[in-house]
């Protein structure tokens, strides 16, 4: 049962591939203004009704009518729902997830799938089986929400019902075949042509300039120009956050600019840090190779604004769940020591 919890909050990632579509998430269509049928949207859709209605219906026995309702809200931007007297926003779904399909959901659905009639509950009453249904759709919801994708919950929707129905629109082959070219071929061309675009654009910002290799800076402190660092194998240490073109934080050590989510898990594990900056030391022949070139222009106590091409970045693979294939990211540096000097 942990394996089928840990996919159920985990199932939704595949649709969370990086694209800058203008800086702004993709409009979604309105309930009776269906469109053509949009092909990406029908697919995640019947991925995620095969999750609902084949993965969690038959062992938790779960309130469908909940689950969909949920996803719905959320997809279409609510941050925050109440169910039975219970709020559930992104901030505290994990901790509700654990707390109403932890362990002891899964004990007792072990138990329940003992039971040859399938007349066996899961939950305790119908409020708990409630807020558990709604948890489970705003995952999906809080997930689609956040990808840079085009899509169109309206069709997301008619999917998860026609799995419902064992009426797919597409076979199973052929939805895989089309979600790999998407990833494959459609995602990086497009982000390539956004990324060079928006590196464009960035070069045209007052006091920017543009390095041999393509990285554009603009350097809003030089620093000790004594202390810059000369070697690939020189160790710096730094506060940094870095963003996505559309501007989505990915990683920072800088407590103000932290994701809430890390900022929560330094508040539950490592309660001494929580609320105070953390600074890396790294060498620079550790880093992509953006940083390695970039760090070079500034010396001790220097700040720089970093728009680093994909191929001094994460190149065509891209990392993690927002830095997608040929992306260009931005870092703003503070250089806080050189070697020590």
């Amino acid at each position: 049962m942990k394996k089928v919890l840990t996919s159920i909050f985990a199932c939704a990632i595949a649709v969370m591939a990086m694209s800058c579509n203008d800086y702004v998430k993709a409009p979604r269509t309105t309930k009776g203004n269906k469109s053509k049928m949009d092909t990406l949207s029908y697919v995640i859709g019947q991925n995620i009704g095969n999750n609902i209605v084949n993965g969690i219906m038959p062992q938790l026995k779960a309130d469908y009518n909940v689950i969909l309702e949920t996803l719905e809200k959320t997809a279409c931007g609510k941050e925050q729902i109440k169910v039975e007297g219970v709020a559930i926003s992104k901030e505290n779904i994990n901790e509700l997830g654990q707390k109403y399909l932890g362990p002891e959901i899964g004990n007792k659905v072990r138990e329940a799938m003992k039971d040859s009639t399938g007349m066996t509950e899961v939950f305790a009453d119908a409020k708990e089986k409630a807020i558990a249904s709604a948890i489970l759709g705003a995952n999906f919801g809080f997930s689609l929400s956040e990808a840079e994708l085009p899509l169109q919950t309206e069709w997301i929707l008619a999917a998860i019902e026609d799995i419902r129905n064992n009426e797919p629109k597409i076979n199973q082959a052929d939805a895989s075949a089309f979600m790999q070219h998407y990833y494959t071929v459609v995602i990086p061309e497009q982000n390539k042509k956004e990324s060079e675009q928006w590196l464009a654009d960035m070069a045209k910002k007052r006091g920017a300039k543009v390095t041999e290799s393509g990285i554009v800076y603009i350097i809003v402190e030089s620093g000790d120009e004594a202390t810059k660092p000369v070697n690939d194998e020189d160790k710096v240490k730094v506060l940094y956050t870095g963003r996505t073109c559309n501007g989505k934080v990915f990683d920072s050590n800088r407590w103000n600019d932290m994701p809430k989510q890390r900022q929560e898990m330094f508040k539950q594990y490592r309660p001494d840090e929580a609320g105070k900056d953390s600074p890396i030391e790294f060498g620079l022949n550790q880093v992509i190779k953006g940083w390695t070139e970039g760090m070079k222009l500034i010396g001790k106590g220097g700040k720089i604004i970093l728009w680093i091409p994909s191929e001094l970045a994460y190149g065509e693979r891209g990392t993690g769940q927002d830095i997608g294939p040929n992306a260009a990211l931005r870092f703003d540096v503070e250089l806080l020591e050189v070697n020590g000097k």
